[in-house]
């Protein structure tokens, strides 16, 4: 491994090329007036600039799915980005013909334009043809089935992301609609943690220079190329920091902690540890009330300029990799101590790239950039889909009486032992692991949906959600990508303040559940990432929930976290952290609730069972949805 050479990779060099600013210049609050708005493609032309240059075609069986086979495969075949990949069920040779056809109908691709080929000892076979408008035709053959899991794991483990996917009426053939994304993430089966010997570890969670590498391109992508020049010195939303804040804070808050595990002096400049160490969380209900936090510049021109925050974080992230190469070469001695650094500091900026999205959105269409090396997504084909997902034969399910273990084992008190590798750190607040009983109780397959909350929004019960715009009349749903037709995101988990949907939950005569009852129930029947579900960047947007009473009533939530009506409090041994002073305790007040899950925007990594993440019940922004369940 040359830890070196990392940092040298083009997606997070040294440049700070922003896109040019976006003419007019937006004021920074939010808006959801006609005048603010920005064009942005319709639903119909998204879908064409994805589908309609579709010019490459692979078949392959699905006893072929291995990375390596993948990656040469979209290296070889790929044009413009975009390769489609058919896969057999059966097999390369079996039915061969009949799914021939299937792709020629859904595609126009002929059946005589294949040509056999090979690859690592795997016969498959390709096709190269014009581009033809084939939109209208894939919307015909659109299927309610959800993609494959194994399609999908192969898919991510090869670097690779599946736009959209179309299976045969007969379930035997699937056609991928595939890219090679900016930003992807390995599963966490397929990612080994590190071993300072360089040996494989069984098991484990401490980060690699490769997973560094992953987050960073995803990081300087939302930071360098969604945010225009002109919004560095706003604020999305009134109750967070301006943009600049959190390009620096990142590389800050890195520091301090290999400062406070390795020793060292600051990184230059050393007095970026005053205004960039921590970022505010005012109360939603009285904003001049909020923890203590860093003070920051009162106007635009005493900020830091971006090319200095640049170089200081150019310098950390050296200095990180610095740690690496010691303890690769047995300079330095891996201890609990760094081992837990190193995760803290990881996710920490993980946490953060959602955060920062979730802020960015509010602006997407008027000043947020769309992500950059991602296919738009293809809107109406989605929403075929999504509206043709059957509804659960039932809408509820009974769950518990039931004993369950919350947490693990892993106290900061004890990083003064030996043995770092081999073990998953976690946050103070996931530990010790503790028994529970959880009692009977009746739960929703799929959480409350924008159509479902909609009549209880007209009938004047709530405020307009956070997640939603009314413009010139019509409802519409942000995104990333930019607003959205509201009946485009009807089966969409809806996204509202805790209060809010305590409050519909209240009106279907149940409430929101428990932080057990919500573990057992996830622990029951949500897929996860490797099992197929909408949670990291596998898209940048909400998908339809599919939780039903049949497949064994797996499913996923469509890419959200879940709110629980247990306040965010102490337990018996909980050992407060002090790498992150304050991280969990600072919210031991009444005011935050725990959330469970993962949205579209979280790692995989933090897609782990005994993961906590909190919210105050007012705010409306993060991306947090519930569910309904009801007492025995």
């Amino acid at each position: 491994m040359v830890l070196s050479s990392i940092l040298s990779l083009p997606p997070f060099g040294h440049s700070t090329q922003i896109h040019p600013p976006s003419p007019p210049s937006t004021p920074s609050s939010i808006s959801t007036s006609s005048e603010d708005s920005v064009d942005t493609p319709s639903i119909e032309t998204s879908a064409k600039q994805t589908l309609d240059c579709l010019t490459s075609h692979v078949y392959i069986g699905s006893d072929a799915l291995r990375v390596q086979v993948l990656e040469e495969l979209f290296k070889k075949h790929s044009e413009g980005g975009l390769l489609t990949l058919s896969i057999n069920e059966a097999g390369n040779a079996a039915d061969l013909q009949d799914c021939f056809s299937y792709v020629e109908a859904t595609l126009g691709v002929s059946s005589e334009a294949w040509g056999l080929g090979n690859i690592k000892g795997i016969e498959y076979r390709s096709a190269s043809c014009e581009a033809k408008p084939v939109s209208s035709a894939m919307r015909s053959s659109v299927s309610t089935k959800a993609p494959r899991a194994s399609h999908l794991l192969a898919l991510s483990s090869a670097s690779l992301r599946s736009v959209i996917s179309i299976t045969s009426p007969c379930n035997k053939y699937t056609i991928h609609v595939v890219e090679r994304p900016t930003v992807v993430f390995t599963p966490v089966s397929r990612t080994p943690p590190f071993s300072a010997s360089l040996q494989p570890v069984g098991s484990g969670n401490i980060p690699t220079p490769e997973e560094w590498a992953s987050l960073w391109r995803a990081w300087d992508m939302v930071t360098l190329q969604m945010i225009p020049e002109t919004m560095l010195h706003q604020k999305p939303i009134d109750l967070r920091h301006k943009c600049l804040f959190y390009i620096g804070h990142i590389p800050t808050f890195l520091d301090m902690l290999l400062s406070k595990a390795i020793g060292g002096n600051p990184t230059e400049p050393a007095y970026f540890w005053k205004i960039f160490e921590r970022g505010i969380d005012p109360h939603v209900d009285d904003p001049d009330h909020c923890h203590s936090h860093s003070e920051v510049p009162e106007r635009d021109e005493d900020w830091p300029t971006l090319d200095t925050v640049m170089s200081f974080r150019t310098g950390v992230r050296s200095r990180l990799f610095q740690l690496y190469d010691d303890l690769t070469t047995g300079k330095r001695l891996l201890t609990r101590n760094i081992a837990r650094t190193l995760v803290m500091t990881l996710e920490h900026e993980a946490f953060h790239i959602e955060t920062l999205l979730y802020m960015l959105i509010q602006r997407a269409g008027t000043g947020t950039l769309p992500p950059r090396g991602i296919a738009a997504p293809p809107w109406d084909l989605l929403k075929v889909q999504w509206d043709a997902i059957s509804s659960p034969m039932t809408d509820s399910v009974v769950l518990g009486p039931a004993t369950l273990t919350l947490g693990h084992d892993d106290s900061e008190a004890d990083d003064s032992l030996p043995e770092a590798e081999g073990r998953t750190y976690g946050w103070d607040n996931e530990s010790p692991a503790r028994q529970v009983q959880v009692g009977q109780f009746r739960a929703s397959w799929r959480p409350v949906t924008n159509k479902d909350f909609l009549p209880f929004w007209k009938a004047g019960a709530v405020e307009l959600p956070k997640s939603w715009v009314e413009e010139n009349g019509e409802l519409k749903v942000r995104t990333i990508y930019g607003l959205i037709p509201m009946d485009v995101a009807a089966e969409w988990p809806v996204l509202t303040a805790y209060d809010d949907l305590a409050a519909y939950a209240k009106s279907r005569g149940g409430r929101l559940p428990t932080e057990p009852e919500l573990r057992l129930f996830l622990d029951t029947y949500d897929v996860g990432y490797e099992g197929g579900a909408n949670t990291g960047f596998r898209n940048w947007h909400r998908a339809a929930t599919t939780g039903s009473g049949s497949e064994g009533g797996k499913g996923t939530n469509g890419g959200v976290w879940e709110w629980t009506t247990t306040l965010f409090d102490t337990h018996d041994g909980l050992v407060p952290t002090n790498l992150f002073t304050g991280y969990s305790t600072d919210f031991f007040d009444t005011k935050h609730q725990i959330v469970l899950g993962a949205s579209y925007a979280t790692l995989p990594r933090l897609g782990r069972r005994t993961l906590r993440n909190f919210w105050q019940r007012g705010y409306g922004y993060a991306w947090v949805g519930g569910r309904v369940v009801w007492d025995m």
